[in-house]
């Protein structure tokens, strides 16, 4: 009788330690073990040339580079991984809201932009009305398969302006609703 229970404890006890193992696993062995060529980020390799100098500040590592992929599609999904290589702090609640539920479905996200000076925005070529000169705009990455994603910011009311970049990165913004 005193069998069960412990049989319960032991299974969860396995289940903790297989789930710290796995995330262990993931910041020990990189993206990149042992097969490909340097630069460690893939983005860089894949995507470098896919940008122009507005969107080269995207290419940045994230800590999700370094986690094996296997493990990354092995998160558990409805729960937001967001790592934010740019000031939070102004980012409107409502841009908030859309990352994290982007986050939760389609996977981990690094948001590689938010706001900028206008010196920063003119270096990078951006638009003179750029919504990221006010922090109502956010450039971001999902580091897990994204399918359909543009059609779910689409029907998201709290986003006006979103776009899809080449290499995969996505734009959204508080802006009046368009797509460009």
């Amino acid at each position: 009788m005193t069998m069960l229970p412990l049989r319960g404890v032991v299974f969860r006890a396995k289940s903790a330690a297989l789930a710290v193992a796995l995330f262990g696993l993931a910041f020990a062995n990189s993206a990149t073990a042992g097969t490909l060529p340097e630069p460690a980020n893939p983005w860089k390799r894949l995507g470098a040339h896919l940008f122009d100098e507005e969107h080269a500040h995207l290419l940045g590592d994230s800590l999700f580079d370094k986690i094996n992929p296997l493990v990354l599609a092995a998160m558990p999904r409805g729960k937001a991984y967001i790592q934010y290589k740019a000031p939070a702090n102004c980012v409107p609640e409502r841009l908030k809201n859309v990352l994290n539920r982007v986050s939760a479905a389609y996977g981990p996200i690094t948001v590689n932009s938010t706001v900028r000076s206008r010196n920063a925005n003119r270096r990078a070529g951006g638009r003179e009305k750029s919504y990221h000169l006010s922090c109502q705009a956010v450039d971001f990455r999902v580091h897990g398969s994204a399918s359909g994603l543009l059609q779910h910011l689409s029907g998201s009311k709290e986003v006006g302006g979103f776009k899809r970049y080449p290499a995969g990165y996505y734009h959204i913004d508080t802006g009046p609703r368009r797509s460009w």
